[in-house]
């Protein structure tokens, strides 16, 4: 009888913390800036062309995702001239070219390349970003090489069905952080498009 009773309460608390897991996920992800955009057309599969306004990224290019995050989250928690912090954004882009992983982020609303403070840490860029179009799809969970392959195919079978023109490589967007439980997490692959 004992055995029973603690394993209820051991069952009870593993739910009673999925279920604050869930509830933060939700909170931070609703109270994060995320950068705006016009869906132009829906083309099925859950693929969206999208147009954005202008925008200003900071952007680092660094040996893995972590090493770019971290470069990048330090100049955002004051790592910079004015040792300003400035909020986070989502979502965070990346994308994989060898060994050299580009990664960005979009600082928020109301900065630009000529009044966001200067970085200190060497080889963080700080640039604005011109109107653009973006051919985009969800998903959701942890980001792995087979759901990026995947995303990845149904993207170029909808360029090749709709004759679209592409400019650059195909990049990531994530718009959570790694704690949110994968249920809720947002994820884009993207390529910007003519």
């Amino acid at each position: 009888m004992e055995l029973k009773g603690a394993v209820i309460v051991i069952v009870a608390t593993l739910l009673f913390l999925v279920a604050i897991w869930f509830l933060v996920g939700v909170r931070i992800s609703m109270s994060t800036e995320q950068v705006h955009y016009t869906v132009i057309e829906e083309l099925g599969d859950g693929v969206e062309i999208r147009q954005y306004e202008e925008n200003t990224f900071i952007s680092a290019d660094a040996g893995g995702s972590n090493s770019g995050f971290r470069i990048l989250s330090g100049y955002i928690f004051g790592k910079n001239e004015q040792n300003t912090k400035i909020a986070m954004t989502a979502p965070v882009i990346s994308r994989q070219e060898g060994d050299v992983m580009h990664m960005s982020f979009v600082l928020p609303e109301g900065y630009t390349s000529e009044n966001a403070p200067a970085p200190l840490e060497e080889g963080v860029l700080i640039h604005d970003v011109a109107p653009r179009k973006v051919l985009a799809i969800k998903f959701s969970g942890y980001v792995t090489d087979s759901k990026i392959g995947s995303q990845r195919a149904i993207l170029e079978s909808k360029i090749s069905e709709n004759g679209l023109m592409t400019k650059g490589e195909m990049f990531l967007m994530r718009y959570n952080p790694p704690w949110v439980p994968p249920m809720l997490m947002r994820n884009e692959l993207a390529v910007e498009i003519e």
